[in-house]
């Protein structure tokens, strides 16, 4: 049954190359499809945010507007134009407007700052950039670092005026609203004249390591994604795909605002996501399918119980993240009928979906498309044979997921074209064949089904063995008074290598005590069904494990301050392996630890 599946979805992925919607010189972009819906039905609903409901037609005359606006300041096929602001309605008219002009929009994170920020803005280099005006503050010193090489305008919200900031805007930015007065809100005839092999947008993601890069998505790659998983999902136009992610993500706008309008269905959006909130928001809009990233879902169950719990419409949740231990509690809580996992990487051309409904899968490998090389994570390379060639992981063994580039599995990469080949191998497994490089560490059961197992800057060595941050992190996660948990590897003077250590938020009266009074006879005991090698050597109690704005956990500050108390104002734990339990770390253990006297 699983290579059955497994024939379908690459069946459905190869529909989605070979369909005329994916041939280059196509026309039928997102875009085109927002067109095309406004023309045959503009009073049907679309878009939903904060109780207010937006028509299809309104929402098309709405991007016009700023299309025709960025035309009237310069802007054509090929310019870039930097965005950063909240998630709301007006964001997409920026979006959609400048994609019906061919210009693409280069979606800045607005959390960024100081070098990280100025180096995603020179790199894509645009021509405007636009932010709104809560965000403008934080962008100030850059604004005038870059002078007057870059226009900046402001986008202003009207529902929440702020005169404290009136003088720093006149300062830094003009006011969009000028340039929208008295535009019309007829379709640009630029719309029809765009190809699916045309840029839509510049997405920023770090990769494995370094500053933010632009990772290049194509008018195709956009209508592709919504075409695929809303297929997967059975999305139709009678649902609503609720996005509660920031826009400038992937799974919030290539998934979530896509299969919206290459599906026919209404879109509910939300300012930032709330997990108090997001199943009232859910029951509100009369969503049917939501999309979820990281650490999102356990959020949501770690809600107290309700008997609203299951008082919503969703039949479907689309994501990457989510993790084995809670799938099936999850969706049984909550009443999901299918939990969709799927594995692809903005910049990459390897993706799969867990069509199978599988807890803990993100999909199945999908011969000639994907592969899985062995790696050794101690020379952190690609394990050759003596003609040089790779050798592919056996079942159960963990691999470097690889994508194919040939024919029309295409590798866009980055804007930067340095960044772009780094991504490449070349002769893996036969002399000629080129591959993209994910960076992740995956393995496959006997039946082809795929499961993560770590990022390769997350696993790590330690005492001859290579140790999985996912894996010892799920063990962690089972026990029912760990709220949230995340694992990293640290140095230890004397020592090769890096040892485990993990960040826990507990439970409020559990059975392993509380951040002062941890039962470390109890925390052992649980994770003695690891090997002895992974079972974490250090334990950081924390109020919160912090996560990033897309619920991916922070693990690089973590392992940067360690387990020097000096450090760390969290109590702190250590191993006593004799004892089969964790005991306080102080200043003492601690000087005993980095001496070698403290057996690790």
């Amino acid at each position: 049954m699983v290579l059955d599946y497994a024939r379908r979805l690459r069946a459905l992925l190869d529909a989605g190359l070979t369909n005329f919607f994916w041939q280059p010189t196509s026309n039928t972009t997102v875009a085109l499809l927002l067109e095309r819906r406004a023309a045959s039905q503009p009073d049907a609903p679309f878009l939903w945010f904060e109780g207010r409901e937006h028509s299809i037609g309104a929402v098309n005359r709405a991007v016009n507007e700023h299309a025709h606006a960025y035309a009237a300041l310069g802007l054509s096929r090929g310019d870039v134009v930097a965005l950063a602001m909240g998630n709301r309605p007006e964001y997409l008219f920026h979006f959609y407007g400048l994609a019906k002009l061919g210009v693409v929009a280069a979606l800045l994170n607005p959390n960024l700052e100081g070098r990280a920020l100025a180096h995603a803005v020179e790199s894509c280099s645009p021509r405007h950039v636009v932010v709104d005006d809560e965000r403008l503050p934080r962008f100030g010193a850059l604004r005038r670092a870059l002078g007057e090489s870059c226009p900046w305008r402001l986008w202003r919200d009207d529902d929440e005026p702020d005169s404290d900031s009136d003088t720093l805007a006149r300062e830094l930015a003009t006011d969009f609203s000028a340039a929208l007065e008295g535009q019309p809100h007829h379709d640009p005839p630029s719309t029809a004249e765009l190809t699916l092999d045309d840029v839509k947008a510049y997405i920023f993601t770090s990769g494995t390591t370094g500053l933010p890069k632009a990772a290049v998505v194509k008018h195709h790659r956009f209508l592709r994604a919504g075409r695929i998983m809303g297929g997967i999902t059975g999305t139709t136009p009678s649902d609503c795909v609720y996005v509660c992610l920031p826009l400038y993500h992937g799974n919030g706008n290539i998934i979530g605002t896509s299969m919206a309008i290459t599906q026919g269905a209404r879109l509910a959006l939300a300012r930032r996501f709330s997990a108090s909130r997001f199943f009232d928001d859910c029951r509100r809009s009369g969503a049917t399918v939501a999309v979820y990233i990281g650490e999102l879902c356990r959020y949501l169950y770690n809600q107290p119980p309700s008997n609203a719990d299951r008082a919503h419409a969703v039949r479907v949740m689309l994501g990457n993240g989510l993790r084995a231990d809670i799938w099936e509690p999850f969706r049984q809580r909550f009443g999901i009928e299918r939990i969709v996992e799927f594995y692809a990487a903005t910049e990459g051309n390897a993706e799969t979906a867990n069509v199978l409904g599988t807890p803990g899968s993100c999909g199945v490998l999908l011969p000639g498309k994907m592969a899985l090389a062995r790696y050794d994570i101690e020379r952190d390379e690609l394990v050759r044979d003596a003609k040089g060639f790779c050798k592919r992981a056996a079942a159960g063994e963990p691999g470097l997921l690889l994508g194919a580039i040939e024919g029309k599995n295409e590798y866009s990469g980055y804007k930067s074209e340095r960044a772009t080949r780094a991504k490449v191998l070349s002769d893996v497994f036969k002399r000629g064949d080129r591959w993209f490089n994910s960076g992740d560490l995956l393995k496959r059961d006997r039946l082809m089904r795929l499961y993560f197992v770590d990022r390769l800057g997350d696993t790590f060595r330690w005492k001859g063995e290579n140790v999985s941050t996912q894996e010892v992190g799920e063990q962690l996660a089972t026990h029912p008074d760990v709220l949230d948990c995340t694992v990293y590897g640290v140095a230890v003077a004397g020592t090769e290598g890096r040892c485990g250590m993990c960040a826990l938020t507990l439970r409020d009266g559990g059975r392993l005590g509380s951040a002062d009074a941890l039962d470390g006879a109890a925390l052992f005991a649980h994770v003695s069904a690891l090997p002895a090698y992974a079972r974490p050597r250090f334990v950081r109690v924390v109020s919160e494990v912090t996560t990033t704005v897309t619920f991916k956990h922070r693990k690089r500050e973590l392992a940067e301050e360690g387990f020097d108390p000096s450090r760390v104002e969290e109590p702190l734990y250590v191993l006593d392996a004799q004892g089969r339990r964790y005991v306080r770390l102080g200043e003492a253990v601690y000087a005993d630890v980095v001496a070698g006297r403290w057996p690790i």
